[in-house]
């Protein structure tokens, strides 16, 4: 109890309180530019954390991940675009109550919902974590090595419309995780004499030619072809009325049945902030009294599907925390974060690393608080921002990427390195290539093939040892059901995909 007091008051600290303000406000701006979202944002700004002590970096990155959630749903209440995917329900009532001239009282609604989703996320965060971290006392190799082959099924919900796409993508990331010196026998491989490839890629160069520098292409892509010359052509200005404490209170059960979804669906690995807005909107709509409204711009449709998306963010860091598994495409960018600066899930962060871990875990708390006040006064100026001219807003990224790459080590090889694989990300995005499982893959990759080969040389290559022992059985069943639930969903996709081309033929 005492160290929660303690990164409590470290919250308060003005370095901390300004910094997490900054990374608010970037999280937002972030989110509401479509296409980008928290995975992005966190990425971009990871570099400039290199270096600053964990307790400050930490929670930077904690309020632009909670910042990102909620900008999301500003483009799709104002422009009927989502921001980032997590917010595509928002847009079944946001955007038209936008059209019924009341964008204010949406604007306002989905900041109240995603702080009481946030703040619900985070505290189950604060209160969980540590309980499920003594689980990780009985894992081994062979456990880590099922663990990651379970982690690895998450590509299966990640692949959209197609998952041998998403499988493809996976394995150039597994590829990628080979580069280096091999930690069992000390041989270099696939590093062609290079030594800055020795430790592998790095991970920042890495993560922002992933991310970035694809996008930024995207844009010079769209200028040239003239389709478009900035992110919105909305002229709304956000008029009309705000969202009132009381009326909120009327959608208290909404709040917290999407605030409880939102957690669950966020610990499961691979389900995800995605899934979670669509299951906290049905579920709204299946429970309300006045099913036929949802739709056709009401608060309640609004708060139902941005409580459920903002929950997720401390849901996912669960799994993150205590077993290394990322939720979703922002928290497996955090996962290289935590490890930039030496921090490695599992139970040392629980106990070696406590003070820096709790800091962090309140921080995903303390971040709603100053989301509030932020978005409150901010919102339709983050809106604004949407309207910015490709023009400016490639370079001004494309420079802000590089020097990211550049200022980790310090080498320009880093600069090359993003150059070289942000193309090569950039027409695997025409190709409609997902990202996430590239990411995945790299740094899952080095964890199961440690964990095979340290189980095998512990079994003397006995494969049954994976077969036996009890945690390894429940993953693997894990492994299969959420092989089965990425193959459904990707058929419904599909299912849709076609449903949309007969709509457009007719």
């Amino acid at each position: 109890m005492d160290i929660i007091f303690s990164s409590i008051l470290n919250m308060f600290q003005p370095i901390i309180l300004i910094a997490m303000v900054c990374g608010v406000s970037w999280g937002i701006f972030v989110g509401a530019l479509p296409g980008f979202g928290a995975a992005i944002g966190i990425a971009l700004l990871i570099p400039f954390t290199y270096g600053i002590d964990p307790a400050i970096a930490l929670p930077i990155l904690a309020a632009v991940y909670t910042g990102a959630y909620y900008g999301g749903g500003i483009t799709s209440i104002m422009i009927g675009v989502p921001g980032n995917s997590p917010a595509a329900a928002t847009i079944m009532d946001g955007f038209p109550m936008t059209q019924k001239g009341k964008s204010q009282k949406a604007l306002t609604t989905s900041l109240l919902a995603s702080t009481f989703g946030g703040i619900f996320g985070g505290l189950s965060l604060l209160l969980l974590a540590p309980q499920l971290v003594q689980v990780t006392l009985l894992f081994g190799p062979a456990e880590y090595f099922v663990l990651a082959v379970f982690g690895l099924t998450i590509i299966a919900s990640l692949s959209g419309a197609s998952i041998i796409k998403g499988l493809i993508s996976g394995i150039f990331g597994l590829l990628l995780s080979t580069i280096g010196i091999d930690v069992i026998t000390g041989a270099n491989r696939f590093t062609f004499g290079e030594i800055y490839l020795f430790d592998g890629i790095p991970t920042i160069p890495l993560i922002l030619g992933i991310f970035a520098f694809p996008r930024c292409l995207l844009m010079i892509r769209d200028i040239f072809l003239k389709e478009s010359l900035t992110l919105s052509l909305s002229d709304d200005k956000g008029s009309g009325e705000s969202a009132t404490l009381k009326e909120m209170f009327k959608m208290w059960k909404t709040l917290i049945r999407s605030s409880i979804i939102g957690t669950i669906i966020g610990i499961i690995p691979g389900a995800g902030a995605n899934i979670a807005c669509w299951v906290g909107y049905g579920e709204a709509r299946r429970n309300s009294k006045h099913p036929e409204k949802f739709g056709t711009g009401i608060p309640e449709g609004v708060a139902a599907a941005e409580a459920a998306n903002n929950s997720v963010a401390g849901g996912s860091m669960i799994p993150l925390l205590t077993l290394g598994i990322p939720g979703n495409a922002a928290s497996a960018v955090m996962l290289g974060a935590l490890m930039i600066h030496g921090l490695v899930p599992g139970l040392k962060l629980f106990t070696t690393y406590a003070s820096i871990t709790y800091t962090y875990m309140v921080a995903m708390v303390f971040s709603c608080f100053i989301l509030l006040v932020v978005g409150w006064y901010a919102s339709r100026f983050f809106a604004k921002l949407a309207m910015v001219n490709f023009i400016i807003l490639a370079p001004t990224i494309i420079i802000v990427t590089l020097m990211g790459s550049f200022s980790n080590r310090q080498y320009v090889f880093d600069m090359w390195v993003t150059l070289l694989l942000g193309i090569f990300c950039y027409w695997l995005t025409l190709l409609k290539y997902p990202m996430p499982p590239i990411l995945l893959g790299v740094i899952l990759g080095p964890i199961s093939e440690k964990g095979l080969r340290r189980a095998l040389m512990i079994s003397q290559g006995d494969w049954t040892i994976f077969f036996t022992r009890p945690i390894c059985i429940i993953l693997l069943v894990l492994s299969a059901i959420s092989v089965y639930y990425g193959l459904k969903i990707s058929k419904n996709n599909i299912g849709k995909g076609i449903q949309k081309k007969e709509k457009l033929k007719l």
